[in-house]
């Protein structure tokens, strides 16, 4: 009899399982899929991706930002737009400093004598002119790229221009050389 009943046990237990494993159709499980991990966007993957690009001038002389939107114009890279919210960078672009002669004359009347004493002083400035050029990404506001050129000093209104063209020129080919390294 115990034979027979665990007989009786087994083939309950096999008509348990065929019920709910292999009776019924069974129903797939579904394999998860893998998560999609966020993908990081370095500076270089920004920079290479940007298309719209709105270029300010936050300080200075207009000169080195006339000068550096003609050179990108001429690279064909990127299309120009006046608002933040069309843009994928924005290109800020500051001089610093005006060194050079400032001559000041005045006049001013004696107490002892009475009579007007003129008298004239030259100052010498030669504080560091410096264009800074800074990318960022107008989606975050985060840097991707900066540098700054110096400016060669200049005693003459055409040879301190003609320096400031030369820095942003300089300025400009860094940010080439920074989007396609040679």
């Amino acid at each position: 009899m115990d034979k027979l009943w665990r007989f009786k046990v087994m083939l309950l237990v096999v008509f348990l399982l065929a019920g709910t494993c292999g009776a019924q159709s069974p129903t797939p499980t579904p394999t998860p899929s893998p998560e999609k991990k966020p993908v990081i966007e370095t500076p270089s993957m920004r920079l290479a991706a940007a298309r719209n690009v709105l270029l300010v001038r936050t300080h200075g002389s207009t000169i080195p930002v006339e000068v550096i939107r003609t050179t990108i114009e001429g690279w064909g890279r990127f299309t120009f737009v006046t608002s933040p919210d069309k843009a994928d960078l924005i290109i800020e672009v500051a001089s610093s400093g005006d060194s050079g002669v400032q001559v000041s004359s005045s006049s001013r009347v004696s107490p002892q004598t009475g009579q007007e004493e003129k008298s004239t002083s030259s100052r010498r400035d030669i504080s560091s002119t410096d264009v800074r050029m800074t990318v960022i990404d107008a989606r975050n506001k985060r840097v991707l790229w900066s540098a700054s050129e110096n400016v060669k000093f200049a005693m003459k209104e055409k040879a301190k221009e003609n320096n400031l063209v030369e820095a942003a020129e300089r300025l400009t080919a860094k940010f080439h050389d920074r989007l396609e390294p040679r």
